[in-house]
């Protein structure tokens, strides 16, 4: 059951896991094949031999994550310099 995935890539879902229960079944997949390199990067662990793809593009929603976790992130370093260096004079 090959599914279509941003454009033309095509992936093939497999091992569906049931994430619910009995009566109300919530099935995921645990393993897909995609055979568009452009768009998945295929990562695996040489020592744990733990595999997965890594998608190469990046959203606007992971922009402003990073964004705004930077802003907050210098915020707090200079908030920290100034308390400890800056205001002791």
């Amino acid at each position: 059951m090959p599914k279509k995935i941003k454009g033309s890539t095509r992936c093939q879902f497999s091992i569906p896991v049931n994430l619910g229960t009995e009566e109300l079944p919530d099935f995921e997949y645990s393993e897909f094949l995609c055979d568009d390199p452009e768009l998945y990067e295929y990562i695996e662990n040489q020592t744990t031999e733990a595999d997965f793809y890594l998608e190469k593009t990046f959203s606007y929603g992971d922009f402003f994550v990073v964004f705004f976790l930077m802003v907050f992130t210098l915020w707090k370093i200079v908030e920290i310099i100034w308390d400890k260096f800056i205001k002791r004079q």
